[in-house]
């Protein structure tokens, strides 16, 4: 038996036989142009009609897999791929040279978002270059442990499950693949381990280890630990007066948050609705889907966060330079219909509306009193709460002249990428480095809403990290907006202080 070290993106404990997936090797020589262009095209459509059918079959994970349709339909892949063609290169060889240059740029960007993206891109490649290749996908006939290079959010999608565990030689807390394992309930790991095709072996994450060819006593063991957490629920314990609330992109996960005991919604990320689509909702449609949010919610608040697109998400009906107020500033019909359908849906006096990359007070001012004239011009006299995400440095340094604020909620992931330029898929790992000081300058944060009497709450992948919730909870903070699946995580501190 051998055990190795790991960095754990999704908690879990795992039993099973590990299935290896390498990636695709290209070793086409001599192509004929014509026939290496049909080819292509035929692969793409193929891959178009695997994501389709995968769609139908997962309607939680449509948004995902329809960006990844949307990309492979971009007629610029396809041109680009042939140009390459016509310089000699296979089909195989020609569309991974495209890709690969397009996820260079990315990960000479800045943004953390685009860097993430990455692996979206290997993702379509990896299927084209399999539909090329010949190498359809195997139904894999048992429950398994993956093992591979990185993994790839279809396959994760279509495997769900199946999938015991996952083990990858690399990969981030914050990306695509390793949000879906903790929505999944999944264990993953990120480690270099050296094992076999059907080889057993065991995934520990509370131990941050991976034991290979375990003896028998040790599977005896984790027999037992696997029959004791799977008695455990997902229900939230009594948590008076603290706040458990739901991180959520679309309605499909509301069943979820009443399921495990949430008190409201935290985040309704509303511009996972936008990029479902290549025209702009109509207020009819936008009215429809936040409609059905709040009825599924009744009394619980919910906090719609208004169209995050802008930077790094384009979309091509919006103009969008940059997030935040400008964002809203250059497309005023598409935010004043969201406005619009946002209102209409407040049933209940329950509806917050966030608004997102705010630098200073007289933004949120701006957007306050630009929501507040479409309401009353709407005729309209429900309650609405309006708050930011704090997410700038510049906003947290000067976060005492954002007193006419209703709420805050701490967005960790850019927060901390603005001030210590820490990408998102390194922010786990350094922990230890900025964690101190993080807690030194959201004391002033917390000082002056108690003062104001202001709400503050974190949301992001931090407040579902146990050291961290710890330290934000030992600061005061009594609001937590999470992903669903970290509902343990949040019982679990809470249990610690009361």
């Amino acid at each position: 038996m051998s055990c190795f070290s790991g960095k754990v993106l999704s908690e879990g404990v795992a039993i099973g036989k590990v299935h290896i997936i390498n990636q695709s090797a290209i070793h086409q020589i001599n192509p004929q142009p014509k026939k290496e262009k049909e080819k292509l095209k035929k692969a793409i459509e193929d891959s178009i009609k695997e994501l389709e059918s995968l769609k139908t079959e997962s309607k939680e994970n449509e948004e995902y897999i329809s960006m990844q349709i949307l990309l492979l339909n971009d007629p610029m892949l396809l041109s680009k791929s042939n140009q390459e063609i016509d310089n000699g290169l296979s089909a195989a060889q020609s569309v991974s040279n495209v890709l690969h240059e397009i996820m260079n740029s990315l990960l000479d960007a800045t943004s953390s978002y685009l860097k993430e993206r990455v692996l979206d891109l290997s993702d379509i490649k990896e299927r084209i270059l399999r539909n090329l290749l010949g190498k359809k996908s195997l139904e894999i006939q048992y429950d398994f442990i993956l093992v591979a290079e990185e993994l790839y959010p279809s396959f994760l999608i279509q495997n769900k499950n199946k999938l015991l565990g996952i083990i990858t030689h690399k990969g981030g807390y914050s990306s695509h693949s390793a949000i879906l394992c903790r929505q999944f309930n999944i264990p993953y790991m990120v480690s270099n381990i050296d094992v076999k095709e059907n080889e057993i072996i065991i995934i520990d994450t509370r131990k941050q280890q991976i034991l290979t060819s375990p003896e028998e006593n040790e599977i005896k063991h984790y027999q037992e630990v696997l029959h004791k957490l799977s008695k455990e629920n997902f229900e939230a314990i009594e948590h008076a007066p603290y706040q458990f609330l739901a991180n959520v992109s679309d309605n499909s996960e509301l069943e979820r948050v009443n399921q495990y005991g949430f008190d409201g919604i935290g985040l309704y990320r509303t511009e996972m609705i936008f990029m479902n689509s290549d025209r702009p909702y109509t207020l009819e449609e936008q009215y429809e889907i936040y409609s059905e949010a709040v009825e599924a919610m009744q009394s619980k608040s919910i906090c719609f966060r208004t169209f995050d697109i802008g930077d790094d998400k384009q979309l091509p009906y919006i103009e969008a330079s940059k997030k935040g107020v400008d964002n809203y500033i250059h497309n005023p019909i598409v935010f004043k219909t969201q406005i619009e359908a946002i209102i209409q849906a407040n049933h209940y006096n329950t509806v917050k509306i966030m608004f997102p990359m705010i630098y200073s007070s007289s933004e949120f001012d701006f957007l306050k009193k630009w929501v507040l004239q479409i309401q009353k011009e709407m005729k309209d006299t429900s309650y609405i709460q309006f708050g930011i995400m704090l997410e700038t440095e510049e906003a947290l340094n000067s976060i005492e002249t954002f007193y006419d604020v209703d709420f805050i909620s701490i967005g960790t992931n850019d927060l901390v990428y603005s001030i210590y330029h820490i990408h998102r898929d390194a922010q786990t790992n350094d922990l230890e480095n900025y964690l101190n000081d993080l807690i030194l300058k959201l004391k002033r944060v917390v000082d002056f809403v108690k003062e104001h009497k202001i709400t503050l709450s974190v949301c992001g992948e931090l407040a579902a990290i146990e050291p961290a919730l710890k330290e934000f909870m030992k600061l005061g903070i009594e609001n937590y907006s999470v992903a669903t699946p970290a509902i343990k995580i949040l019982n679990h501190v809470y249990k610690e202080f009361f």
